[in-house]
């Protein structure tokens, strides 16, 4: 049977090819597609639907009738395409409206109610505070409307993936069975995504506190070397002491000069430390004009960048 209506068909266009131009199929081609529906509707209540749905698509494509869009609907139905029923079975109203085939649409519209109910649905609760999130299912996009919405998904098995700007990629699988009401949490973990970063500013520094504090620092580090110069210079002393009968004043007293120069520069690193604190603290916090210098720390730099 599908041979004959598969060499009726090529004949049918081969033949009726300006027919097939027009608006309106011919006759030939109008009784084709009937006969067509025909055999496939056997095949339908016979369980081959994978035989049936090419006929009725052909025979669609021909001619519409609510006769083919009832079975294709049930076809895909059966087979798990809840969603394509629906909508087939929705157009299938809207033909035998057309049509006035007033039994056909009240079969469809049951139908189509009896399956609608079933079809389970998804709803995508997405992370607060994050833009820019794209969702998909199954590899297609989630719609950015539906986003939050119950989302209809056939029965079976579903990949659930989301991603965002400056996040880690979310998937996940879910098992949706007749009439299943999922909810289905979206983490997208990592930093924010708020905008672009840029330079951490620390608060303003006076610029009278960065000298005060590069003067202790640098005090320090002489009273360091001062008291490092004196031990030598001791130790030095002591060894020639020992080759002679009275030691050296020389000594002593270059011993003693750095010994007072370390302490008087420890004393003004204290002082010069002081000073850059004493600065910072008293320093008017939102005065613009004055001489200060600020840090901005990067990613991968730090720069100061001063105001005179």
């Amino acid at each position: 049977m599908k041979v004959a209506w598969a060499f009726a068909l090529g004949v049918a266009l081969a033949l009726g090819a300006p027919a097939a131009l027009a608006k309106e199929p011919s006759k030939a081609e109008v009784q084709l597609a009937k006969d067509m529906v025909t055999d496939a509707v056997v095949e339908v209540k016979a369980g081959r639907c994978a035989d049936a749905i090419p006929m009725l698509e052909q025979a669609i494509a021909i001619h519409e009738t609510a006769e083919a869009f009832l079975a294709l609907g049930e076809c895909q139905a059966v087979t798990g395409k809840l969603r394509a029923a629906v909508a087939t079975w929705k157009h299938g109203e809207e033909i035998a409206e057309a049509q006035k085939d007033k039994a056909r649409r009240e079969a469809i519209e049951k139908k189509r109610k009896e399956i609608e109910s079933r079809i389970p649905t998804v709803r995508l609760q997405l992370p607060a505070g994050v833009s820019g999130i794209v969702v998909t299912i199954d590899g297609q996009a989630v719609p950015e409307s539906s986003l939050g919405a119950p989302v209809p998904v056939d029965p079976g098995t579903h990949q659930i993936e989301a991603k965002a700007p400056g996040r880690e990629a979310f998937s996940t699988k879910i098992e949706a069975e007749d009439e299943a009401k999922l909810t289905v949490e979206i983490k997208l973990s990592g930093g924010t995504n708020a905008g672009p970063t840029g330079p951490k500013v620390i608060d303003a520094v006076p610029l009278g506190t960065w000298i005060a504090g590069g003067a202790a620092v640098a005090l320090l580090g002489g009273g360091v070397a001062a008291y490092l110069l004196a031990g030598a210079h001791a130790e030095a002393g002591a060894i020639e002491c020992r080759k002679r009968v009275q030691c050296g004043a020389d000594r002593i007293d270059s011993v003693r000069t750095f010994d007072g120069l370390a302490l008087g520069a420890w004393v003004g690193a204290g002082l010069a430390a002081g000073a850059a604190v004493g600065i910072w603290a008293l320093a008017p916090k939102k005065a613009k004009d004055e001489v200060s210098a600020r840090v901005f720390v990067g990613p991968a730099s730090v720069s100061i960048v001063g105001r005179f």
